[in-house]
């Protein structure tokens, strides 16, 4: 008798037309507030009292390497965390989504019809029920207004000049966290290829331990549908245009290449607006899982207006591919000598204990 499925054909038949799926209840309400505990407890060992944030936030800012972009935090490895990244139902559903959505088989994309040519990758066969987990970060996000007071009252201190022995020293008054714009975890460019990667994540996923159901909470923002027409947009990103006020007139002054920073994609404002156009809120409840796909343009709001932090863990699966084999072989590295792992964004140096 065959294995009862996690997704139902709907849920599938929607992650194949969007690229986004939410799961509702992936964790049940008690996984949750174990969670959030863990959590609770975790920001306690960091100088975080969720109960006093006005007076404790400011220690958010030692757990973010971003700058506290998206309210991002560098949390890998607490049991907790851990405990929700490895949930059963996170992980059958991944493997579900594998198989319906990307080939998986050998095929070649001239065999493909054309409305198809979107599931081919270039690493080869892979079997759909065996992977590895992939170690995130944790979001927890607080609300702008608070933000904002903390960066007022605890300013950060850039150093800006040397006289002598003497370093001069301003304070700007910037809030400790700040939306995660629209972007891609991949490189367009060398989509296609296995070169200059260090792993091949078809799906990325958080699982939310608040409810973020209104607009512009913080919440998770994507654009549906993306990743059927981002080959086509690929071919035709254009270049970044800089502009210099030149005799009272903006003019142009140089062109620069699309950019793409390892595999962090920026969406611009002006030259990708109409992707900018189409990123919507996507409503989520404590417990939800949302998957996407690495192709579709994504982000949290640009502000927090909300009276509560949002929290969410971010979690994903790799496919047993070589490339990735390879991956994991580093990550339990990192993961044994409780290092970050070497492959958050922009990759860091070896050295640094996490938490």
């Amino acid at each position: 008798m065959p294995a009862k499925s996690t997704l139902t054909h709907e849920q599938v038949d929607i992650f194949l037309q969007d690229g986004v799926l939410v799961v509702p209840g992936i964790i049940d309400s008690q996984q949750v507030d174990d969670a959030i505990h863990g959590l609770h407890t975790t920001l306690h060992q960091h100088g975080v009292d969720p109960s006093d944030l006005a007076g404790t936030g400011h220690n958010l800012r030692k757990l973010s390497s971003t700058n506290g972009s998206g309210g991002v935090l560098d949390l890998f490895y607490s049991g907790w965390k851990m405990d929700v990244a490895l949930n059963e139902k996170l992980w059958h559903a991944t493997t579900e989504l594998w198989e319906a959505a990307y080939c998986h088989n050998g095929e070649s994309a001239d065999d493909l019809r054309e409305e198809e040519k979107h599931k081919w990758q270039p690493h080869g066969n892979f079997c759909c029920s065996t992977g590895y987990a992939y170690i995130d970060r944790i979001g927890y996000r607080i609300p702008t207004t608070l933000a904002e007071d903390l960066g007022k009252r605890f300013p950060y201190q850039d150093e800006v000049s040397e006289q002598g022995e003497k370093a001069h020293r301003r304070h700007r008054a910037r809030p400790i966290q700040r939306s995660l714009t629209p972007h891609l975890d991949c490189c367009p460019d060398t989509f296609f290829s296995s070169d200059k990667k260090s792993k091949w994540r078809p799906i990325q996923c958080m699982v939310s331990l608040t409810d973020n159901l209104e607009k512009n909470t913080g919440g998770f923002e994507a654009v549906p549908g993306f990743h059927k027409t981002f080959h086509k947009w690929a071919k035709n990103r254009p270049p970044t245009v800089l502009t210099k006020k030149i005799d009272g007139k903006m003019q142009e002054v140089a062109r620069l290449p699309a950019p793409c920073i390892g595999e962090y994609t920026h969406i611009r404002p002006g030259e990708d607006h109409m992707i900018m156009k189409e990123i919507k809120h996507i409503p989520l409840c404590a417990g939800d899982a949302v998957f996407w796909d690495v192709r579709i343009p994504h982000a949290n709001s640009y502000r927090h207006n909300g009276k509560k932090p949002r929290a969410v863990v971010y979690c994903s699966f790799l496919p047993d591919v070589e490339i990735n084999r390879a991956y994991v072989r580093r990550q339990l590295e990192d993961l044994n000598l409780r290092r970050k792992p070497r492959d958050q964004w922009i990759e860091i140096s070896d050295g640094g204990a996490a938490g």
